[in-house]
C-alpha cells in the first residue's frame, strides 16, 4: 500500500497498543513500525531498476524480518524510553503489530510481497486491493485525526481510534468479499462468450474496489474485461491482447528480462511503437483500459540495448492528463 496508509494504520495500532501509557508519542511510533520495510528504497541506488523491483517488498517485508527486528526494536526502545509501566513486551508488541500489518497489507495488493525471503522469491500477492485505495485510506484518515486532537486517554480519542481500526478492517473484508463476487462474474462472462481460458485472474483498478479487470491467459495471449459492481448488467466485455513472445527473443538471455518475468509472475505482453520495445506487466491494467485496448498499460518498460549489449530499461510514462485518466475511470465506475 501507499506510505500515508502504512502511516495511519501504524498510528491507529500505536495508540491501541501504548496510548494509554506514552500518549500521543504512540501514534508517532506505531507510524515509525509500520514503515520501516519501506525502508527497502533507501537501498534502490545500489541495484539496476530490474533489480530495484525485486529488493523492494523484499527481505524487509519478510516474516524473518519481523521476528528479528521487532524484539530488537522493542529492546531499544524499552531501554531509551525507561518507563517502568512500559514493558520490553509491550514495545516489541507494538513493533510487531506495525511490521506484521504492514506485509498483510501489502500482500492484499497485486505488486507482490516477499513474505518467505531470504529461503524463497516467491511474491505473495492476493488482488484484493489496489496498492492505493482512498475509500480504505480516507475514512481511516479523519478518524486517527480526530483521535489524534483528542485529550490523551480520554474516551473520545479511544473511541474515534477504534472507530478507525473497525472501518478499516470491516472495509477490508468488503474487498475479499467483493473479490469472490468478481470472480463468479467473469467466470460466468467467458464461459457466455465461449472463451477458452486456462485461468482467470481478477484485480481492482486504480483507487478503488468498485471497478475489477480480469486477464485470462489462452495459447497466444490475454482475455481482458472490465466490470463495476454498478454495471446494470453482468454482460462484461472482453477483448484479446497477443503475447507477442517474439518480440522478446533477442533479449531472452538478459538478466533484467528474468527478473521483469519474474516480477510480473509471467503476466506481460509485449509491444512494438515504431523501433521501441515494450515490456508490459499487465498486473496492475491499462490507463483506461475499460474504453478499448489500445490503452497504454500503468507498468511499461522500454528495452533498449547498451553500448555493451547490456538491457537498459526505461519505464514509459503516460501521456494522457491525470486528471483525463481520473474523469474516464470515475465514470466508469459509475457502470454502463
Amino acid at each position: 500500500m501507499d506510505s500515508l496508509t502504512h502511516i495511519v494504520l501504524g498510528a491507529a495500532i500505536g495508540e491501541a497498543v501504548l496510548g494509554k501509557k506514552i500518549g500521543r508519542k504512540a501514534m508517532l511510533w506505531g507510524a515509525l513500525a509500520d514503515t520501516i520495510p519501506d525502508f527497502d528504497v533507501f537501498a534502490s541506488p545500489c541495484f539496476t531498476n530490474a533489480q530495484q523491483l525485486m529488493v523492494h517488498r523484499g527481505i524487509t517485508h519478510s516474516f524473518l524480518f519481523i521476528l528479528i527486528m521487532a524484539p530488537l526494536l522493542g529492546w531499544l526502545f524499552y531501554k531509551w524510553y525507561k518507563r517502568p509501566d512500559v514493558s520490553q513486551g509491550r514495545w516489541t508488541l507494538l513493533f510487531f503489530s506495525g511490521l506484521f500489518t504492514h506485509i498483510l497489507l501489502d500482500s492484499l495488493t497485486a505488486y507482490g510481497t516477499g513474505w518467505f525471503e531470504p529461503f524463497s522469491n516467491y511474491r505473495v500477492s492476493f488482488n484484493t486491493i489496489f496498492v492505493a485505495d482512498i475509500f480504505y485510506t480516507l475514512p481511516f484518515l479523519i478518524c486517527v485525526l480526530v483521535a489524534l486532537i483528542a485529550k490523551n486517554s480520554s474516551q473520545r480519542r479511544i473511541k474515534w481510534n477504534k472507530a478507525g481500526l473497525w472501518i478499516s478492517t470491516l472495509y477490508l473484508v468488503f474487498t475479499i468479499l467483493n473479490k469472490w463476487h468478481i470472480n463468479s462474474v467473469m467466470e460466468a462472462g467467458l464461459a457466455k462468450n465461449n472463451i477458452a481460458v486456462t485461468e482467470v485472474v481478477t484485480t481492482p483498478t486504480a483507487l478503488n474496489n468498485f471497478l475489477w479487470m480480469s486477464y485470462s491467459p489462452d495459447a497466444t495471449g490475454y482475455w481482458f474485461g472490465y466490470y463495476s459492481i454498478f454495471d446494470k448488467t453482468k454482460d462484461v466485455q472482453f477483448y484479446h491482447v497477443n503475447k507477442k513472445d517474439e518480440l522478446l527473443a533477442r533479449f531472452e538471455e538478459d538478466e533484467s528480462i528474468k527478473i521483469l518475468k519474474h516480477f510480473s509472475k509471467n503476466y506481460y505482453v509485449m509491444s512494438q511503437h515504431d523501433s521501441s520495445i515494450f515490456f508490459n506487466d499487465i498486473r496492475f491494467g491499462q490507463m483506461g483500459g475499460w474504453n478499448g485496448p489500445d490503452s497504454a498499460f500503468v507498468f511499461s518498460y522500454k528495452l533498449n540495448k547498451n553500448a555493451d549489449n547490456s538491457t537498459a530499461l526505461d519505464r514509459s510514462r503516460f501521456k494522457t492528463s491525470f486528471s483525463d485518466a481520473f474523469s474516464s475511470l470515475v465514470k466508469r465506475i459509475e457502470g454502463k
